[in-house]
C-alpha cells in the first residue's frame, strides 16, 4: 500500500494518478509471474530462463516505481508487449510447446482492451488491441510452428512439470481475462453512472433556479398547468402566494449584488422551512417568489403569514451589519372557469396593494 501511496503523492492531476495506479499494478503483477517463473525453472536447473526471469522481475519492479515520471505510456506499453512475446517464444523454444506459454500470451488481448478505453493516455485508439492481437495470434503459429519441427533446448522426462506449467500458465491466462474483464465491467460502470449524474444535473440545471435552488419557471409552469388540471376534473382547489422583499434594492446599492444574492438565499431557505413537501416554490423574478400550496385559501394565508413573521423575526447578519428584511405577500385562491394568468395576476395586485399599505403583511383580498 505504501508503495501505491506513494504514487498518487507524486502527482496533483487526479487521472494522472489513477492511469499510473494501473500500470503500476499491472507491473506488479508481471513480476510476480516473473518471479514465480524464476524459482520454478531454478528447480528445474534451467539457468537460461531462470537469470532472465530475475533480471525481468526486477526491471517491473524499478518500473512500477517510477512509472508517475514516465511521459510516454505507449513506448511502456510496446515494450511491455515484446518482452511478454519474447519470453513466450523463449521459454517455449527451451522447453517446448507442452508446457503451455501460449496461454498466458494470450491475456494480452483483454488487457491491450483494457488499457486502451481506462488509460486517458491511450485516448480509446483501437490501434493498441488490434496490433496486440495481431502480434499475439502471429507469435502463437511461430511458436506452433517452429515446435513443431525444431526440438526444445531442454528436454525432460518429468511429466510433472509439463503439468504444472500447463495449469500455471492457463491460471494466469484465466486469471488475468477474468481480472481484466472485471476491470473493464467496473470502468464501464463508473462511465454509465458518471453520465447517469451528469444527466440528472442537467435535469436540475433546467429546471432549478442555481441561487435559491427553488424551481424555476418553465418547472413552475409545468405544476401549475397540473394543479389547474386537478381543480378542473377533480374539484381540488389551490392557491398562489406571490411575495416580494420589501426595498430589496436597498441591500444591493448599499451593500453590493453580494449581499443581494445573500438575501435572496438566505429567504428561500426560510420559506423552505416554513412550506410543506406538498407545496412548490419558485423564483418567480428577480426579488419574487411564487408558492403554490395546493389547498383552499385559508391554509395558503396561514403558509404564508407564517413565512412573512419567521423572516420578519429573522436576524441577517452580512459581513458584520445587521440587516432587517420583510416581504410582502398576495394570496389567491382558484374559483371556476379562472385561468392561471388571471390568478398570477390577482396575486400579484394584491401584493402591490400590501406594499401600498405600508409593507410587511399579507393581503388575500
Amino acid at each position: 500500500m505504501e508503495l501505491f501511496s506513494s504514487l498518487i503523492l507524486k502527482k496533483n492531476d487526479p487521472q494522472t494518478n489513477y492511469d499510473a495506479l494501473r500500470y503500476s499494478f499491472i507491473s506488479y503483477a508481471i513480476s510476480v509471474a516473473h518471479g514465480i517463473f524464476c524459482i520454478l525453472f531454478y528447480f528445474m536447473s534451467i539457468p537460461s530462463l531462470t537469470i532472465y526471469n530475475l533480471f525481468v522481475c526486477a526491471f517491473y519492479v524499478i518500473c512500477a516505481r517510477i512509472i508517475p515520471n514516465i511521459k510516454k505510456y505507449n513506448i511502456l506499453y510496446f515494450f511491455y508487449l515484446a518482452e511478454i512475446v519474447f519470453h513466450s517464444i523463449f521459454a517455449t523454444a527451451i522447453v517446448g510447446w507442452d508446457f503451455g506459454f501460449m496461454f498466458y500470451l494470450i491475456s494480452m488481448i483483454p488487457c491491450s482492451f483494457y488499457i486502451a478505453f481506462s488509460v486517458a493516455y491511450f485516448k480509446k485508439q483501437l490501434l493498441y488491441p488490434v496490433f496486440t492481437t495481431a502480434v499475439v495470434a502471429a507469435a502463437v503459429i511461430v511458436m506452433r510452428c517452429v515446435t513443431g519441427f525444431v526440438e526444445p533446448v531442454f528436454k525432460t522426462d518429468t511429466s510433472f512439470f509439463k503439468m504444472f506449467f500447463q495449469i500455471l500458465n492457463i491460471l494466469i491466462c484465466v486469471g488475468a481475462v477474468f481480472v481484466f474483464s472485471a476491470l473493464f465491467s467496473v470502468e464501464v460502470n463508473s462511465i454509465q453512472i458518471q453520465m447517469e449524474t451528469d444527466q440528472r444535473n442537467l435535469e436540475d440545471m433546467a429546471r432549478i433556479d442555481p441561487l435559491t435552488k427553488f424551481l424555476n419557471r418553465r418547472s413552475m409552469d409545468e405544476r401549475l398547468n397540473f394543479a389547474q388540471r386537478n381543480a378542473i376534473i377533480n374539484n381540488i382547489k389551490y392557491s398562489l402566494i406571490m411575495t416580494d422583499i420589501d426595498n430589496f434594492k436597498k441591500f444591493n446599492d448599499t451593500y453590493g449584488h453580494d449581499c443581494g444574492d445573500f438575501v435572496l438565499q438566505s429567504i428561500a431557505k426560510i420559506i423552505s422551512a416554513q412550506i410543506r413537501a406538498k407545496d412548490s416554490a419558485c423564483r418567480w423574478g428577480g426579488e419574487e417568489f411564487l408558492l403554490l400550496v395546493p389547498e383552499e385559501e385559508s391554509t395558503a394565508v396561514d403558509i404564508a403569514e407564517r413565512i412573512r413573521k419567521a423572516i420578519a423575526e429573522h436576524d441577517f447578519y452580512y459581513e458584520g451589519q445587521s440587516l432587517h428584511v420583510t416581504i410582502t405577500l398576495g394570496v389567491a385562491s382558484y374559483y371556476d372557469n379562472c385561468k392561471i394568468k388571471t390568478l398570477i395576476e390577482i396575486a400579484d395586485k394584491r401584493l402591490y396593494k400590501g406594499k401600498d399599505n405600508g409593507k410587511n403583511q399579507v393581503v388575500f383580498s
